[in-house]
């Protein structure tokens, strides 16, 4: 997979975002972006760290001198900001900080990933696993599972964090923050005059991640939904740059487009349990292809979708019984 060429956009107040794409993961390209403002230098996310992402990045940052005529360099780096804490985002952030000593910034929910990341670590790991028991995952799958989820991220070192967001604030005087929780617990958006950064809360192709509540809080698909609504009331967006895939002109028919598709998988999940299914026979029948790590995904936004329906009495247990006899009985789902 090859990346494409850096992009510039302007805003209405000629403000400059420059698009950096890195690949992230083998299959996965993540969009950085510069904002340049007089002399004003702001990164927003930085990578996985992983692969070649961090050669892209720097390469990138150098073509804006060698190609694009901009002035600055590492050193001039006024501002990071992470607009969440998933490591697509934040793992370019160790050979960040020895290239700068910007200050980083982020939403307050997702700082503790960043200042203590040893400790996410684990006790993440450790919701995941209570999960996939819930799910109905057997303990030897369960643990090469969580094998699986760990790897990558003990390559990360925890970092300071100057700034904590918090929605409305307005940071260095440029970005208006909107906190938009659901894919991560901290993810944000970034409005530069009438141009919105979106990260992963507004793509427009791919449905975003979205993890049960019961393993990270603050997300989920309630709080998803909730967060579109947020961002459908920001006015004045001409433009939508996500932190992944191409820009987003059409805004206000994509934000449609993406709440049509979440009601869509609610619905497809719901339908699937005409049948009592534990969260792992769900995933299997709706996803019935997929493998590795994308089959960790499937099955924790399969237990999103689960736990919202559950939340508002559209499921019920079908082996009740059985669940209160035997904590390591799998709950089936059943539509109400």
């Amino acid at each position: 997979m090859s990346t494409t060429p850096i992009t510039r956009y302007t805003t209405a107040g000629s403000i400059r975002i420059y698009r950096i794409p890195v690949q992230v993961f083998p299959k996965l390209i993540a969009n950085i972006h510069v904002v340049v403002a007089d002399d004003y230098v702001a990164l927003i996310d930085t990578g996985s760290g992983l692969g070649e992402s961090d050669t892209q990045l720097q390469a990138g940052f150098a073509a804006l001198r060698e190609e694009w005529g901009e002035s600055f360099g590492w050193s001039d780096l006024k501002r990071i900001i992470i607009t969440h804490a998933h490591i697509d985002h934040y793992g370019g952030l160790t050979a960040v900080r020895t290239l700068c000593n910007a200050p980083i910034a982020v939403h307050v929910l997702d700082r503790r990933v960043l200042i203590n990341h040893s400790e996410r670590l684990i006790l993440a790991s450790r919701a995941l696993g209570e999960f996939l028991a819930r799910a109905g995952i057997p303990p030897e799958q369960r643990a090469e599972i969580l094998h699986m989820y760990g790897w990558s991220k003990e390559i990360f070192r925890s970092v300071d964090v100057s700034n904590t967001l918090e929605d409305g604030d307005r940071l260095d005087g440029l970005f208006s923050i909107y906190h938009t929780p659901g894919h991560c617990p901290g993810q944000v958006c970034l409005q530069i005059d009438d141009i919105l950064l979106t990260a992963d809360h507004v793509l427009p192709h791919t449905a975003p991640f979205l993890s049960p509540e019961s393993i990270t809080p603050s997300t989920g698909a309630e709080h998803y939904l909730q967060s579109l609504d947020r961002i459908k009331r920001v006015s004045g967006v001409r433009l939508a740059l996500g932190g992944h895939e191409e820009p987003i002109k059409d805004f206000d028919e994509c934000l449609v487009r993406v709440e049509q598709a979440q009601q869509h998988r609610i619905t497809r999940v719901r339908d699937s349990c005409a049948e009592p299914r534990t969260i792992a026979e769900l995933t299997r029948t709706i996803y019935p292809t997929l493998a590795g790590y994308d089959s960790l995904m499937a099955l924790q936004k399969t237990g999103a979708y689960v736990e919202y329906l559950d939340q508002r009495g559209q499921l019920a247990i079908a082996n009740l019984d059985e669940v209160a006899s035997d904590a390591t009985i799998a709950p089936r789902y059943r539509i109400v």
